[in-house]
């Protein structure tokens, strides 16, 4: 699906493409095409075959769709990191959980996993996951978690170790489940990018 966009759909090289021909289209003398001009799925400009551009369309609203999705898990993100900090930075905890809440370290766990799985979904959606973007995202989210148990004690809280040891299993945990789904999405897109074989 990459490929296929940066090739046409998505990409500088295939607008500047289109935009080339269909100048010569209007002009023939331009750039020297005294020929009739063949369509731009037979145009060797182009390098790629007729199906692919019939569903180029497609691409482009494929892609259009994921930047719209990248967007609103990055706002998702953003929001659950303020509501994340403020509650480990509340004085009374309990006051917020309630006396039927997992144990802290449960906590600390589900909290770091579903932040992870925000964070790197929206890599995913924006284009950006990769083996490299996951260990770096781990790292940041490894030292956010530092940041936030160190700050703890300046609002009367416990910083424990133990407790940044959790945030960082469930950072893994959550970007395991980013890893896995992140395979699927990619073998789903392709699948639905890819031209039918009867075209």
């Amino acid at each position: 699906m990459v490929q296929t966009s940066n090739m046409y759909s998505g990409g500088k090289a295939g607008k500047i493409a289109e935009q080339v021909w269909r100048a010569k289209s209007k002009n023939p003398s331009i750039l020297g095409a005294s020929r009739p001009l063949r369509s731009p799925a037979r145009d060797p400009l182009f390098h790629f075959p007729a199906p692919t551009l019939r569903h180029s369309m497609a691409i482009t609203r494929l892609h259009r769709r994921l930047r719209w999705l990248a967007r609103m898990l990055a706002a998702a993100t953003a929001a659950y990191t303020l509501v994340l900090v403020f509650a480990t930075h509340y004085p009374k905890p309990e006051e917020l959980l309630g006396p039927s809440a997992p144990s802290d370290k449960m906590l600390h766990f589900l909290a770091y996993a579903a932040l992870a799985i925000l964070a790197g979904g929206t890599l995913v959606m924006a284009g950006r996951w990769s083996v490299r973007g996951g260990l770096g995202l781990a790292a940041g989210l490894a030292v956010f978690g530092i940041v936030d148990e160190i700050t703890q004690p300046f609002f009367s809280r416990d910083a424990e170790p133990l407790d940044w040891a959790y945030d960082c299993i469930g950072i893994a945990g959550g970007l395991l489940v980013v890893a896995v789904l992140a395979g699927v999405f990619r073998a789903v897109a392709r699948a639905a990018a890819s031209p039918s074989p009867s075209g």
